[in-house]
């Protein structure tokens, strides 16, 4: 009866150390990863912003562009990053800059404009766009048109999904 007892004690006792040493390092292993889709988590949102703000053409969005550019090319440049992630982040930096020539090339700065564009085009090229001429990269990062919700357009025939969707919150 001893045995049986001091044998249930023992397996009891390397269960609980099994599944505490489990979580631990379990814990330890997506703690790091944690931290790193965190950033990428926020620095879509300000990607989202900001390329919000330059269809929106505000005036905070050659600041919010300058930021997104810089935080992308602390990513390029980090040696924790995967080769994967950092052409994501060489090609979404390349897409920021050529935005940030076309509001230089809005407000007159044809210098500035002119070496955002460079800068685009070296960052596309590099992770692989066969056309990296002006016109294509322009054409990429045209601005979508914004509505406010009183004037979208509605539709003369409505299906049953649309009739569903409502457009505006």
């Amino acid at each position: 009866m001893k045995k049986l007892v001091l044998r249930s004690i023992v397996v009891i006792t390397g269960i609980v150390i099994g599944i505490v040493a489990g979580g631990y390092l379990t814990f330890h292993r997506y703690a790091r990863d944690y931290h790193t889709v965190r950033a990428l988590a926020w620095l879509g949102i300000f990607s989202a912003v900001s390329e919000g703000q330059y269809d929106e053409n505000t005036s905070d969005a050659k600041q919010g562009l300058l930021y997104i550019v810089t935080y992308y090319s602390q990513g390029v440049e980090s040696p924790k990053l995967d080769p994967i992630m950092k052409n994501m982040m060489r090609m979404n930096r390349g897409l920021a800059e050529a935005r940030l020539s076309v509001l230089e090339n809005e407000s007159g700065n044809a210098g500035a404009a002119k070496s955002y564009l460079s800068e685009a085009q070296d960052d596309l090229k590099a992770v692989g766009w066969v056309d990296v001429s002006e016109a294509n990269i322009l054409q990429a990062v045209r601005r979508q048109p914004v509505r406010p919700c009183n004037n979208a357009p509605q539709s003369a025939t409505k299906t049953s999904a649309s009739a569903q969707q409502k457009p505006c919150g």
